[in-house]
């Protein structure tokens, strides 16, 4: 049996799947960006200043370590975003996901209420064939 909810229903839950894709992404980048920040702490600690040397060679590690540390504010900040972004995904899927149920719980409501018009119809029919019957066999 088909509703008037039935359109609104594959909208929303069209709705519903794309807003899950978009959850799932974010999941994945929150993902990538905090192994790319631990990969940025581990590059970080396996380096080592020189002990002992020319002086260009102290300047060209602390150039290094001060390039190492822009790094890992940068992935920082992209794990940041990266975290907000998962938290609107999940408050659209959430809008989505609630939109989507009671459109659907609308439809379902719909199809029961159809479906007990037709139990009553059908009903009345068969009493009402019944009677018939009845009448031609006692008249």
């Amino acid at each position: 049996m088909k509703s008037r909810y039935e359109p609104l229903v594959k909208l929303k839950k069209q709705a519903l799947d794309k807003a899950e894709q978009q959850l799932m992404n974010a999941n994945t980048e929150v993902t990538l960006s905090d192994t790319a920040l631990l990969n940025a702490y581990a590059e970080l600690s396996s380096l080592q200043p020189p002990l002992n040397g020319p002086i260009g060679e102290f300047f060209q590690a602390q150039m290094i370590f001060q390039a190492q540390h822009r790094e890992i504010e940068a992935c920082r900040l992209r794990v940041e975003r990266a975290h907000i972004n998962q938290n609107a995904a999940r408050e659209v899927f959430r809008f989505s996901r609630i939109e989507f149920e009671k459109f659907n719980y609308l439809e379902v409501q719909e199809i029961e209420t159809m479906m007990a018009k037709v139990k009553y119809e059908e009903a009345k029919m068969l009493d009402e064939i019944g009677t018939m019957t009845y009448k031609k066999v006692w008249l």
